[in-house]
């Protein structure tokens, strides 16, 4: 046989209370998931910005270490162009003396050649051509 009974007001307060604890239960936690969301997208927002602002500050670090050694580049390569300017200088003078020095030789020996030649035929002249 079925029972049926109806419920006490006692019963029916007992129930209303239990939905009630439920109900407030269920509201505290759709809460907390809302406040775990907001932090959750804070601190996601946060990160974000630390990374953009470290990558910001890595890129200004890295740029300014490529600038610095571009100038000490260009500053060694200025160093290197002056010494080979001086060198290319000195190679330059040094062609120079030895050409002039060559060139005097070769004209001091053709004189003395030519003289050479100009005793030999005129004291050959002056002896009568024998």
């Amino acid at each position: 046989m079925q029972d049926n009974r109806c419920a006490t007001a006692e019963e029916v307060a007992v129930l209303r209370e239990r939905v009630a604890r439920v109900e407030g239960g269920h509201d505290h936690l759709r809460d907390g998931l809302d406040i775990l969301s907001r932090q959750f997208s804070e601190l996601r927002r946060d990160l974000t910005q630390a990374v953009d602002d470290n990558a910001a500050c890595t890129r200004q670090e890295i740029m300014s270490r490529v600038d610095a050694m571009s100038r000490n580049t260009h500053r060694r390569d200025a160093e290197v162009s002056d010494r080979l300017a001086r060198i290319e200088g000195g190679i330059r003078l040094a062609n120079w003396i030895t050409v002039t020095v060559i060139a005097g030789a070769t004209t001091l020996l053709s004189w003395a050649q030519m003289g050479d030649a100009l005793w030999r035929f005129w004291t050959h002249f002056l002896a009568g051509g024998a």
